[in-house]
């Protein structure tokens, strides 16, 4: 049995997270796993809980003060894993990049995650970079674009229980049978297309309300027997949009509108109802500028009823039976990224076609579409073999017994940029917190002024034979000294006490461990959550047998950047392989220029200089090279 808690609307409220909640909820549980859910929305001021059908009460976190939960999440994890931060798993169902906890980089968080942009937006991929977690991509869409981007995602689609969404042309209301369209409204002989979206915060019309309204206006026009049935707020909410305003703007008749009873759709709609009111359409139109899943297009087809939806992101591989509209870029300055905009006139076209269309023969087709997406065989097929994985560990085996016992056991490998001036801070402050450590230079042949800045110091000199880049210095370091373990670090570093002794203790469990950067204020912030290290201990062995790159083993650092990306490269794999462990209680200061607060500083310094001329180049390396370092993967698992 494992623990998860899962981060997202609560299980009892009709959104469309909360129903992928609940459907998860209750099968988690019936696996014999102890779950819980930390509410986002709909669980507000006090702990509640939450009866799955057939099982046993769940707890539900209340939602804190901001609206993502970010205030809280970290305490209700704390709380349900018994104060032990890895006793279980953390699951995310909501946009990544709205989650800005830093603590979550202490957890074992798998965020079940929407892309619905191109490529996938920065502040998606910064999150993962930031805490670590497991990326689940509820698309293969969104599978693509974060493998493309350099993570290791894994495929994990929304689903839709089609025991409850099956065709449902009549439905029991007070007492009384009615037909689907009786029970909306809609006239019997009419030409119904129906629209199912929320209309609450999206300034940017991300649904495509404009495109509809307005394919729907000119639509009408040629078919006036046509009926828009809007399951949607009517006058918006949350920066919504105003549709009964848009509605007369794009042409369309009062008269041919039927809204969904709006005070029915605050409350939410059982799923019965909802399927009736799929069944009571000829046709779900679609049209968003993006989607992570689209819920409503498996949903319809669920019910027998063909979907148009727009040919981008989740939306293009979930019609099975229906069409797709075309359309052109839109750029997302919120996001840094695209959306794609559907042609309206396009979207007419489309219209024209169901309209012709025999759509009693597209039943069928529709329905064994969306049974691939059912429930049941979704956790089956997807959800049990990922929480497998997530216990699954294959540590590589290194020759551990090598701990670090005394400071002699390290070479200080520094890496020199033609910085003279910054020598005797370094060499200082390790006498000061660690005599008898061994601290190499390894400069350039034509930099005297390291040189003799260095032996001057008291400082071990090495000329570098191979090159002047950071990760080729290393190289010669590890090459030509002997210690057991190697740290790692710019020469614009200041060792403060206790650096040596409190990594030290973690030295016989793990074979990289980072630093942290400054006892005061954050500096860089993938460092002081944990997920990243600028400067590192890493155990010779380790390089000897595996490599500290990809490079093979025998190389410890990869030669292929010019400055940038090397310690992103060597911590990730470390990370990867489960080796890697950050000691933020290990200080070594990091003095670098641009955290000096000043420009003039910054744009004189060599190695600065150096990094951002070949940035670029670096970081698209990089992303070439992530997906081999993710292949690497022992565990999805933080380690203890």
């Amino acid at each position: 049995m494992s623990k998860f808690l899962i981060h997202s609307n609560a299980p009892h409220v009709k959104t469309g997270y909360g129903v992928q909640c609940a459907q998860l909820v209750t099968r988690l549980q019936r696996d014999g796993h102890d779950v819980a859910v930390s509410s986002t929305y709909g669980q507000q001021g006090a702990t509640g809980t939450w009866l799955p059908p057939d099982g046993q009460p769940v707890t539900l976190y209340p939602c804190g003060y901001e609206v993502n939960g970010n205030d809280v999440i970290h305490s209700h994890a704390m709380h349900f894993f018994d104060g032990d931060e890895l006793a279980g798993w953390l699951i995310t169902l909501l946009d990544v990049w709205c989650l800005q906890n830093p603590l979550l980089a202490n957890f074992n968080v798998a965020a079940w995650t929407p892309v619905d942009h191109f490529p996938a937006p920065p502040d998606v991929l910064k999150f993962f970079h930031r805490t670590g977690a497991t990326p689940i991509a509820m698309s293969r869409y969104g599978e693509r674009l974060l493998f493309d981007a350099g993570l290791d995602p894994v495929y994990i689609p929304l689903s839709v229980d089609t025991k409850a969404m099956k065709p449902t042309p009549t439905i029991t209301v007070a007492g009384k049978t009615v037909t689907a369209r009786e029970l909306l409204g809609i006239p019997h002989d009419a030409f119904c297309v129906g629209m199912v979206a929320m209309n609450k915060g999206w300034a940017r019309d991300r649904k495509g309300f404009n495109e509809a309204l307005r394919a729907f206006g000119m639509f009408w026009k040629q078919h006036q027997n046509a009926v828009l049935y809007l399951h949607a707020e009517k006058f918006g909410g949350c920066e919504g949009i105003n549709l009964v305003e848009l509605a007369t703007h794009a042409g369309v008749p009062e008269h041919s509108i039927v809204w969904v009873d709006q005070y029915a759709y605050r409350l939410g709609l059982p799923a019965e109802m909802m399927a009736a009111v799929y069944t009571a359409m000829d046709v779900l139109l679609a049209p968003s500028h993006g989607e992570g899943f689209c819920v409503p297009l498996i949903e319809a087809q669920a019910c027998g009823t063909p979907v148009i939806a727009t040919d981008f992101s989740a939306q293009t591989e979930l019609v099975g039976a229906g069409w797709l509209i075309s359309g052109q870029p839109e750029w997302d300055p919120a996001q840094h990224a695209s959306y794609i905009t559907p042609y309206i006139e396009h979207t007419i076209e489309l219209l024209e076609l169901a309209f012709k269309a025999d759509l009693v023969a597209m039943q069928e087709p529709a329905m064994a579409f969306a049974a691939r997406y059912d429930t049941d065989r979704v956790f089956a097929e997807h959800w049990r073999p990922f929480l497998e994985s997530l216990n699954e560990s294959d540590t590589l085996v290194v020759d551990r017994s090598t701990p670090i016992v005394d400071p002699a056991d390290v070479a200080v490998v520094v890496p020199a940029m033609k910085r003279p001036e910054n020598v005797r801070r370094l060499v200082s402050s390790l006498q000061q917190t660690t005599p008898g450590a061994a601290v190499y230079f390894i400069c350039d042949q034509d930099d005297r002024a390291e040189i003799d800045a260095a032996a001057e110091a008291g400082a071990n000199v090495i000329v570098s034979d191979r090159g002047h880049t950071f990760a080729q210095k290393v190289n010669v370091g590890y090459e030509n000294t002997d210690e057991p373990w190697l740290f790692v670090c710019g020469d614009d570093v200041e060792f403060k006490p206790g650096w040596f002794e409190h990594a030290a203790r973690l030295s016989d469990r793990f074979d990289v461990i980072g630093t942290n950067d400054t006892s005061g204020g954050v500096k860089n912030p993938d460092v002081a959550n944990g997920s990243h290290a600028d400067h590192f201990f890493v155990r010779r062995s380790y390089i000897d047998e595996h490599g500290g790159c990809l490079d093979g083993p025998g190389v410890a650092a990869p030669e292929c950047y010019q400055h940038w990306w090397v310690d992103k490269e060597i911590v990730g794999l470390a990370k990867a392989r489960g080796v890697f462990t950050p000691c933020l209680d290990s200080v070594v200061e990091h003095h670098h220029p641009g955290y000096e607060g000043r420009e003039d500083l910054r744009d004189q310094d060599p190695a600065y200089r150096l990094a951002v001329g070949h940035a670029e180049t670096d970081r698209k390396t990089f992303m070439s090279r992530a997906p081999l370092i993710e292949m690497q993967r022992t565990s999805r698992g933080k380690r203890r």
